[in-house]
């Protein structure tokens, strides 16, 4: 309801502010359309298929995310074997890089006997060829005296 103020003004005490009074009135009630029953089975069917068509949309966007969370579950389960895959990969490298480290100097020793040993294998060889060409030398002297002693007898 709605209140109206009504003023009355007397016409004692010209200056004066007038005075109120409140009355309430009824708001008027609203008036029904006259609608078809064409429209209103129209109005219907809109509201209808347009609430078909939120749950239709609802529906898929419910089937695409089911659809790519189990795509994404996969992944994920991949992903983790791979991870511990790579996991165990990793300590076994840092194993065989420790036993590695460990393994240097005798690594180093054995390379070290191999290089020593070709040069104790050049060096025989070496000291062979000396030896052959020294005992054909010795063999031409001695041949070269024999004759200078059997020329002198």
């Amino acid at each position: 309801m709605a209140k109206e103020v009504k003023s009355k003004k007397g016409g004692k005490g010209k200056g004066k502010e007038p005075e109120t009074e409140i009355s309430e009135k009824p708001l008027p009630e609203p008036r029904r359309p006259g609608t078809s029953g064409t429209e209103n089975v129209l109005i219907t069917n809109r509201r209808q298929a347009s609430e078909q068509f939120q749950k239709a949309q609802r529906a898929e966007k419910a089937y695409r995310a089911k659809k790519h969370a189990t795509a994404a579950r996969t992944n994920y389960n991949e992903t983790k074997a791979h991870f511990a895959e790579a996991r165990t990969h990793f300590a076994q490298g840092c194993k065989g890089v420790l036993s590695v480290v460990r393994a240097v100097p005798y690594l180093l020793s054995e390379k070290r006997e191999a290089r020593r040993r070709a040069r104790d294998a050049a060096r025989r060889q070496r000291d062979l060829e000396r030896k052959q060409k020294l005992e054909e030398a010795l063999a031409r002297q001695n041949t070269v005296d024999d004759d200078d002693r059997s020329d002198m007898s």
